[in-house]
């Protein structure tokens, strides 16, 4: 009876692919969760005259980082579509603005999170509720009537996130 043997060569190249799906498997396992990426619900926007041409948007949105990763708040943009198809990045609103406008326009209602603002950062796994403001040179009957907003948060290493208003 004769056994079959296999090629020295063939043994030497089977351990070594042995090996390599071996580093490569550890290698993936090492990497999960380290991609950058939130999770992001706007919870509700309201709009603010400030005149017949401009107004503020205030959204309070809860944002959740499921990864391993950092993630570290480079820019803050707010962008509305008008119902004419018009598209208008808003400029932001710092805290202090923002909470002298409410005081004074006390039917908006308060601040009720702290703001996010370039350079926060929101670790890993973990879920916060936040506030941005953005104002616009668009009337507040034309944010009311927007076809949508979108709220975008760029990480210092360049990722972009979009969040858009699901329901109204």
């Amino acid at each position: 009876m004769m056994m079959f043997s296999a090629p020295p060569l063939a043994k030497y190249i089977g351990i070594g692919l042995g090996i390599t799906l071996l580093i490569g498997g550890i290698g993936f396992l090492l990497n999960t969760n380290s991609q950058v990426r939130l999770d992001a619900e706007i919870l509700k926007v309201r709009s603010i005259p400030a005149d017949d041409a401009a107004s503020l948007a205030v959204v309070d949105f809860r944002v959740k980082n499921p990864s391993g990763a950092l993630f570290q708040l480079k820019k803050v943009t707010l962008v509305v579509t008008t119902a004419a198809g018009q598209v208008v990045e808003g400029l932001p609103v710092a805290q202090m603005d923002l909470d002298r406008v409410l005081a004074y326009h006390k039917v908006y209602g308060p601040r009720y999170t702290e703001m996010l603002k370039e350079r926060d950062r929101i670790r890993p796994k973990t879920q916060e509720d936040r506030t941005v403001a953005g104002s616009f040179s668009i009337s507040d009957r034309d944010m009311q009537s927007r076809k949508s907003l979108v709220l975008k948060l760029q990480d210092a290493d360049g990722v972009v996130i979009e969040i858009p208003e699901t329901a109204r």
